[in-house]
């Protein structure tokens, strides 16, 4: 889970609260390229991305065309490079697919500002001040772009770095003495309202969107997954497990005798076993685990690997996650907290696109497999193997 997906839900604490999470809440790279509901955008997303440098290639083969182009060799020869280079990141973009990591996302769409921002300002510097000073025009490209894929801190160094550049465009243009400074003013007004007002306010609600998104797939208590999103990420798992030839677990654990724990100490005692429930199932499961809360006292555990390993885990599950608390934190009685597991072990999915049915029918036997083992006592693991 990223840190995004745990920042506080925004309530009617009003503006101050909002602009605070946007300053501060990291962004989450991976919900562009990773989350079901972005997938089908993967593709316009790329063509969009190229489309946008693609225009500021378009610029640049003007600036070299016109009359009043580049000043000099060194300003053609400065255009040309960044034409190319404008060129290189097109063919980039419409040939490599989206990253799939964090630290590489981050890169992608931050490095893809920046070349945009630099190309943009080194073009405009080989022509005539006026010219120049109409070409900042282009950093609203650049800054539709950062709206959606880059961060809030990353938006500010764009807009710092686009009013401190057009400021200096003004200041040319006021050197030359065509224009007299009223008119300048009112051009850098316009200009800045186009560069950075908009970009600004529509970053904060797509921010805001994007962290209710988020938690509308996780459960409020425990931070895990909700039964919405447990489904609606299992194509990845079911990907990974193909493409690995390798088995899938659906594991489903249930805290035994439950109610008499909510009923003899009270239900905080009783969240407080569900968050420690979830906490040390999240380490037993590894990163690469799909973990969630399913309801009431019930998790739920989707795990790719070998299917004798995944076996072998799975008998000892119960035992690993029974722990002993203190429920009034007075070192009094403590309290045992035992687990009841039930699970389907598959073999490697064969069709493409089989994960929402595969699922359900394990879904089925695994819960099954639960209640066998707290007919039998509780505090053990039933599975099956398909």
């Amino acid at each position: 889970m990223s840190r995004l997906d745990r920042a506080p839900v925004l309530g009617a604490d009003g503006f101050g609260r909002a602009l605070l999470m946007w300053l501060l809440a990291p962004h989450d790279y991976l919900w562009i390229v990773h989350h079901h509901s972005m997938r089908p955008l993967q593709t316009p997303i790329r063509l969009t991305l190229a489309a946008n440098t693609f225009m500021l290639a378009v610029s640049s083969v003007f600036a070299l065309l016109s009359s009043r182009g580049p000043q000099g060799d060194v300003g053609t020869h400065v255009a040309l490079t960044v034409l190319v280079l404008q060129g290189i990141v097109i063919l980039f973009i419409l040939v490599v697919p989206l990253p799939h990591t964090i630290d590489r996302a981050r890169l992608y769409f931050v490095g893809f500002v920046l070349f945009g921002d630099l190309g943009v300002a080194t073009v405009m510097l080989t022509l005539p001040p006026i010219d120049g000073a109409f070409g900042c025009a282009l950093l609203v490209l650049n800054s539709a772009m950062c709206m959606f894929f880059v961060s809030s801190r990353w938006l500010l160094a764009h807009l710092t770095f686009s009013l401190a550049f057009i400021a200096f465009m003004a200041w040319r243009v006021h050197q030359t003495g065509v224009v007299d400074g009223w008119a300048i003013g009112s051009a850098v007004v316009v200009m800045v309202m186009a560069v950075c007002g908009v970009p600004v306010s529509s970053h904060i609600a797509w921010t805001l969107l994007s962290v209710d998104a988020r938690q509308s797939v996780r459960d409020p208590l425990t931070g895990l997954y909700n039964r919405r999103g447990i489904e609606a990420s299992l194509e990845k798992t079911w990907r990974a497990a193909r493409a690995a030839d390798a088995g899938i677990a659906v594991v489903v654990v249930d805290v035994d005798r439950f109610k008499r724990i909510n009923d003899t100490f009270g239900h905080d005692v009783g969240d407080a076993v569900l968050r420690r429930l979830a906490a040390t199932m999240n380490d037993a499961a590894g990163a690469d685990a799909l973990l969630g809360r399913s309801g009431g006292e019930e998790f739920m555990l989707i795990v790719a690997g070998s299917r004798a390993r995944l076996s072998d885990e799975i008998a000892t599950l119960a035992h690993r996650l029974r722990t002993v608390i203190d429920p009034h934190d007075d070192g009094g009685a403590a309290l045992a907290m035992t687990v009841s597991v039930g699970a389907v072990v598959l073999g490697a999915p064969s069709a493409a696109g089989s994960a929402h049915e595969d699922f359900r029918d394990a879904l089925r036997i695994a819960d099954a497999r639960m209640y066998e083992a707290k007919r039998a006592g509780g505090d053990q693991a039933s599975v099956a193997l398909l």
